[in-house]
């Protein structure tokens, strides 16, 4: 269980970047932990189809200097593609991209739908943004000070100072 106030802690300062970066890599079944006293990312498997690492499992639990990345359910990728359908201008274009969310296999199908419309480059940085914010909000949850590697970011997170 992460600890906020532990005696004699000092949070390291992370990349939204890299935060963002492993939000892009969730997925089904794994939980994603931060060191914040060492900045390293661990893995744990929930247990369905691997074991998990049951000295890491209680190393995680025991220390208090982990806390758990937002999972892909904590994420809502299906909200960040609504929202881009939303902000595409040609109404033609936004219609279809709805259109696929609205049907069955969701996902696939926006993710042909913005190739079809040559839209993936757009999208693809839309997403990338919506990480970026998802890291920064998690991080200013848990107080964790944070900044970007590069002062060049088309999402609008322009202060590289370390926020704490």
């Amino acid at each position: 269980m992460f600890l906020c106030n532990k005696p004699g802690r000092t949070l390291v300062t992370v990349y939204l970047e890299d935060i963002a970066e492993k939000l892009e890599e969730a997925s089904d079944h794994w939980e994603q932990y931060l060191n914040v006293a060492t900045g390293e990312f661990e893995y744990l498997p929930d247990g369905e189809y691997v074991q998990p690492d049951k000295d890491l499992a209680e190393r995680i639990d025991a220390s208090g200097d982990y806390l758990r990345l937002p999972n892909q359910y904590d994420i809502h990728e299906y909200h960040i593609m609504e929202s881009f359908a939303e902000s595409v201008q040609d109404s033609s274009k936004s219609s279809r991209l709805f259109r696929a969310l609205r049907g069955q296999k969701p996902y696939r199908h926006f993710k042909d739908e913005i190739y079809y419309l040559d839209l993936d480059q757009a999208y693809y940085a839309f997403r990338s943004c919506a990480f970026m914010d998802i890291a920064q909000k998690w991080c200013e949850n848990y107080n964790l000070p944070y900044q970007l590697r590069s002062e060049k970011t088309s999402c609008g997170h322009a202060d590289t100072k370390a926020r704490q």
